[in-house]
């Protein structure tokens, strides 16, 4: 049997290596903008980040940039609360979190790849690699949080 901890991080741990992945490109992109691997990475792969929060901007001077690190931020500090202090709460939000921002990530991917039918909901626009890369995160966090419910409800009712 898996341990449920650890099944419990996969959906946290993905969505934190997701942005980071995504903040590295860019700022390789700003070091090496010649470099066209780096430009298929930002343009192709990692464009779902550039839309996924751009609704929030609510200043011209608080970018994405910080508001995908205000993302990560918490989700490191939960999980290091939660497994230092040896708590499960901090795991379980931290999987709830995760989900809800790979939502966002998801909806960011289908705006990126120029889904712009109103009332139509189009599935070949998920079908690039941003679109890809957002529904594997959100897989990854629906079986994290999954794994978190279930804890707590066998917990509830045994």
């Amino acid at each position: 049997m898996f341990d449920n901890e650890k099944l419990q991080l996969a959906g946290p741990i993905g969505v934190i290596s997701a942005i980071v992945s995504a903040e590295l490109g860019a700022h390789a992109l700003a070091s090496w903008p010649t470099s066209s691997l780096l430009w298929y990475l930002n343009l192709e792969l990692f464009r779902c980040f550039q839309y996924s929060l751009s609704g929030l901007a609510v200043a011209p001077w608080f970018e994405t940039f910080d508001l995908t690190i205000l993302i990560a931020i918490p989700l490191i500090v939960l999980i290091c609360t939660g497994l230092l202090a040896k708590i499960r709460l901090p795991l379980a939000i931290a999987s709830n979190l995760s989900l809800i921002y790979s939502v966002c990530l998801l909806y960011g991917s289908y705006l990126a790849n120029g889904a712009n039918a109103p009332g139509d909901f189009i599935f070949s626009v998920l079908w690039r690699p941003s679109g890809l890369l957002a529904v594997a995160v959100l897989l990854v966090s629906l079986f994290s949080s999954t794994v978190s419910h279930r804890r707590y409800w066998r917990e509830i009712f045994p």
